[in-house]
């Protein structure tokens, strides 16, 4: 493995503990969204954090609560660390072609956008 892809992996892998061991409803010092901070709405991401610790503690449905969003775009971002992550082989090329396709871009942006809208409106 590569000293970079190493150094991000235990970057990540930190990240991880911490969330398993600080839950960030109780903490004042973990990072807040500048978007709610600044307009009183939710973004599309927010939720994340909540949601990270408890999944990482088997609390599945309050997980899924803290941001619906997520179910779909986990494994969107999942595709692309499996493609960071696999070897030069045949089959990262063809999941990098169909992740980096534009319609496929274009489709996650568009949903994400529009869950702005639709967790604000419905107040999810």
């Amino acid at each position: 493995m590569k000293k970079s892809k190493l150094l991000i992996f235990l970057f990540f892998l930190g990240g991880i503990i911490l969330y398993y061991y600080i839950n960030p409803t109780q903490y004042f010092l973990m990072p807040k969204c500048m978007f709610k901070v600044l307009t009183g709405y939710n973004c599309p991401a927010c939720g994340v954090q909540r949601f990270i610790h408890a999944f990482l503690h088997g609390d599945f449905a309050n997980a899924l609560h803290y941001n619906y969003f997520l179910v779909y775009a986990l494994p969107y971002a999942a595709s692309f660390i499996l493609v960071w992550l696999l070897p030069d082989i045949k089959i990262k090329y063809k999941i990098k072609n169909i992740i980096e396709d534009k319609y496929v871009v274009n489709v996650y942006v568009i949903s994400f956008v529009a869950w702005l809208f639709i967790r604000n409106y419905l107040k999810i």
